[in-house]
């Protein structure tokens, strides 16, 4: 329950930053977003994507985030469903090996264990449960409209902040850190590095109503197209395609697509993972007379974890109990 009525600065227009600004208006503050990209600009945009933790650290913060997510992720594809680009859908995992278990499988409904011949790809040992789809391209100008019509602005810098110190002249008493990759520099935090990912983009499936992540690799078939990925390259900060990669993508998802081809790309996508080693990062920190809440480390988690760790990060701020898991 929101005691007093806050203004918030939020820096970072991706998931993450939209996510804490929007809820933070639904329970009565005022919010303004600063960010250096906008949101179809983010590294969030080149997500598939899939309600499903990916590299992150899966310790007891995240688990909380992935429990409170669900059930904000629940409202939405019960509620305004397609047209925010969420609804529910049937996941894969598949492997070669057998899958260990994972504890992010608590929250997902309707898992069942399934093995050869009725694993989709010819793939020995497989699993589905029913989670939630989100279409980006659908969902993020959807969350950046929701954030206008509750009063929600949007500054483009120049730049992007160096250091606290330039952060801490913003004009807000309380002052969201959602910059992900960029809290490297600006936090000085080196347990934050990049993952990066590539992904290609071909032609929609209509026929396909599911989506599948096999031996490190992935299909999601979305609204208008398909997200073919992706792969995971550790301490790589370059966002420039690679062809070899793209090549390896194409012919590790013929297990699910055989007529898939390097042709069949219509385009391609390199994104930055912001990987925390030790753990997300949200709490505290005092600059001057500024509070800043430090909210970011999501690693490949980002969408997934997004209303969950806006509502830890608000909880955290302002004392605000959500009543969540």
């Amino acid at each position: 329950m929101t005691t007093q009525a806050r203004h918030f600065g939020v820096v970072g227009a991706g998931v993450i930053g939209l996510s804490t600004a929007v809820l933070a208006q639904r329970r009565g503050h005022s919010v303004t977003l600063y960010a250096d990209s906008l949101p179809l600009e983010t590294t969030s945009a080149k997500a598939a994507a899939s309600f499903k933790p990916h590299e992150v650290v899966q310790n007891d913060l995240a688990q909380t985030m992935l429990t409170r997510a669900w059930s904000y992720f629940a409202e939405l594809a019960d509620g305004p469903g397609r047209q925010c680009g969420v609804w529910r859908h049937t996941h894969w995992e598949a492997s070669s090996s057998p899958l260990p278990d994972e504890r992010y499988l608590s929250v997902m409904e309707n898992l069942e264990a399934v093995e050869w011949p009725n694993v989709p790809g010819g793939y020995r040992y497989g699993r589905r449960y029913t989670t939630f789809f989100i279409d980006t391209p659908v969902y993020l100008p959807w969350l950046y409209e929701e954030l206008r019509r509750g009063g929600g602005q949007l500054v483009h810098l120049p730049r992007r902040f160096d250091n606290l110190n330039e952060l801490s002249q913003l004009p807000h008493d309380v002052i969201f850190n959602c910059t992900g990759l960029g809290s490297r520099l600006l936090c000085n935090d080196l347990s934050l590095y990049a993952i990066k990912g590539q992904i290609a983009i071909v032609g929609p499936r209509p026929e396909m109503d599911w989506s599948i992540s096999a031996d490190g690799f992935y299909v999601y078939p979305r609204s208008r197209d398909t997200v073919v990925g992706g792969t995971a390259e550790h301490h790589v900060y370059t966002e420039t395609n690679d062809w070899i990669a793209l090549s390896l993508l194409t012919r590790a998802s013929r297990r699910i697509l055989p007529d898939l081809t390097e042709a069949s790309i219509v385009r391609s996508a390199a994104g930055l993972r912001p990987y925390r080693a030790a753990s997300i990062r949200v709490e505290t920190e005092a600059v001057g007379d500024r509070r800043i809440v430090h909210q970011y480390g999501h690693g490949g988690a980002g969408i997934t974890l997004s209303w969950g760790s806006a509502d830890v990060a608000l909880e955290l701020a302002v004392g605000e109990v959500s009543g969540r898991p």
